[in-house]
């Protein structure tokens, strides 16, 4: 199983009707929350651990993990309530995220809460904001640790301005995290966030020198570039009508989650070892994935149909 640490929200996409008014179309959303819907709708077994409100807004995420087929067993009901961010894109498709979520359900988890489980999961995943924010951050630091010795970690950075907007305490956070994570995957826009002088190589290979097996650097229409000791692969992006690109990072991950488990990656051995090929047909894969995403409104993420020859292609 993977499990998938983090924040479940609303996403509202603004819409100006006129002078006075402003209508929404509120849709489910979250980094992590994605990345497990992502994984499930591909196959694998998935599930969401995180702070969720007893709220309208988060009844209606529980039918949505139950709907996708997510374990609900490692969910934390509480009185808090669901965080919303307002989404507003340029007029290439990307957003820029307005969170409205101080002392929200998905940050309030705390050590006390983490779930114990009957089997190590495969990969543990975590990112975004509750990575940062605390007192989930500490807590989720707490169960890396606990689940180091059995599980593969994963991370996605996703930095997050509008959240914090101090970038030195995304980067310490960050480089915090690396040592514990066995694959990371994080965007140009994020390093150049938080390391505006360094080049991607130079940081890539630092990651890996610190512990990481694998480093992928996303780059949006450019495609992506993965990273281990052995071997560098660039994989280019693919030519779509953009419908925007919410969501685009999420589906990479998925993507790249279950590739490696279909590659039959279960240590940080096999992690290590993948060669040039496997990694072309590992990145390809999500690429293509992360692709039709931003076809469509939304983190609408693919299904393994749509996916069916490219995941034929992976093995």
């Amino acid at each position: 199983m993977f499990v998938i640490c983090g924040e479940a929200l609303f996403d509202l996409f603004g819409e100006t009707s006129s002078a006075e008014n402003l209508a929404f179309d509120g849709r489910i959303g979250g980094s992590p929350l994605n990345v497990a819907m992502g994984l499930t709708r591909l196959g694998e077994e998935a599930g969401f651990f995180g702070g969720i409100s007893k709220d309208t807004l988060g009844e209606k995420l529980v039918q949505k993990l139950k709907h996708e087929g997510v374990s609900e067993k490692y969910l934390v009901r509480t009185d808090y309530l669901t965080t919303l961010s307002l989404v507003q894109k340029d007029e290439h498709g990307h957003p820029a995220y307005t969170f409205y979520g101080a002392n929200a359900a998905d940050r309030m988890i705390t050590i006390e809460d983490l779930p114990e489980f009957a089997e190590p999961p495969l990969f543990l995943h975590i990112g975004s904001y509750t990575a940062l924010v605390e007192p989930i951050a500490t807590a989720l630091k707490a169960l890396i640790e606990r689940q180091r010795p059995h599980t593969l970690i994963s991370f996605d950075p996703n930095i997050r301005p509008t959240v914090e907007a101090d970038m030195e305490l995304w980067q310490r956070n960050t480089e915090t995290l690396v040592p514990l994570t066995d694959v990371i995957k994080v965007s140009d826009e994020d390093l150049t966030l938080i390391l505006p002088n360094e080049s991607i190589p130079d940081i890539a290979r630092r990651w890996l020198s610190k512990g990481a097996k694998l480093v992928i650097v996303t780059k949006g229409g450019d495609g992506a570039t993965a990273f281990t000791e052995e071997c560098e692969v660039n994989i280019p992006g693919i030519t779509i009508k953009v419908e925007d690109t919410v969501g685009a990072g999420d589906t990479f991950q998925a993507a790249l989650l279950a590739g490696l488990k279909e590659l039959g990656v279960s240590d940080r051995t096999g992690l290590g070892g993948l060669d040039e090929a496997q990694l072309i047909r590992l990145v390809g894969f999500a690429v293509k994935a992360a692709a039709i995403t931003c076809s469509r409104r939304g983190a609408d993420l693919p299904r393994r149909a749509e996916l069916e020859k490219e995941w034929t292609a992976l093995k």
